[in-house]
């Protein structure tokens, strides 16, 4: 009998371990929410931005220099070639389903459209690091060339 009871000890440790373990990995619902940009490298200090993270899987993530110059026609489409390139410089935006991999350690953006259209249609699989309200994320390949970026978010209470 004692033997019967140290077996049913150990095989409740056993699952409770494997189920305590299983829920610190990170999923789509614990990271689910609104989140603000904290650090951008590609868009200089203090970047604007926010990345939304659906429970169901979808995602959108807009980001932004601290200051852009207005352009001076009031018109989004009459933009000089400086005007211009400076937006294109100075912004990204893209949307999609997001899945999160690798037992919570990395997150799967599945672009569907970006304002970089040679993202469209592509996967990108970045290291996914979660610490209470802030998600960490490396850009490989940034859309504006050079080395990796690594992206910092705070979740918005």
């Amino acid at each position: 009998m004692n033997r019967y009871c140290k077996g049913v000890a150990f095989a409740s440790f056993l699952a409770f371990s494997v189920t305590s373990g299983s829920a610190a990995a990170q999923t789509a619902r614990s990271v689910s929410g609104t989140y603000t940009a904290v650090s951008v490298p590609a868009f200089g200090d203090k970047p604007r931005g926010q990345m939304i993270l659906t429970p169901q899987g979808r995602y959108a993530i807009v980001v932004s220099r601290a200051t852009m110059q207005k352009i001076a026609s009031g018109s989004r489409i009459k933009g000089t070639p400086e005007e211009n390139r400076a937006v294109v410089e100075g912004n990204i935006a893209h949307f999609g389903r997001y899945t999160i991999d690798d037992g919570g350690k990395a997150i799967t953006f599945h672009i569907e459209t970006s304002s970089y259209p040679n993202w469209d249609g592509t996967t990108q699989k970045r290291p996914l690091k979660v610490a209470g309200d802030e998600l960490r994320y490396t850009v490989a390949a940034p859309s504006g060339g050079g080395p990796g970026n690594d992206v910092v978010w705070k979740r918005v209470k």
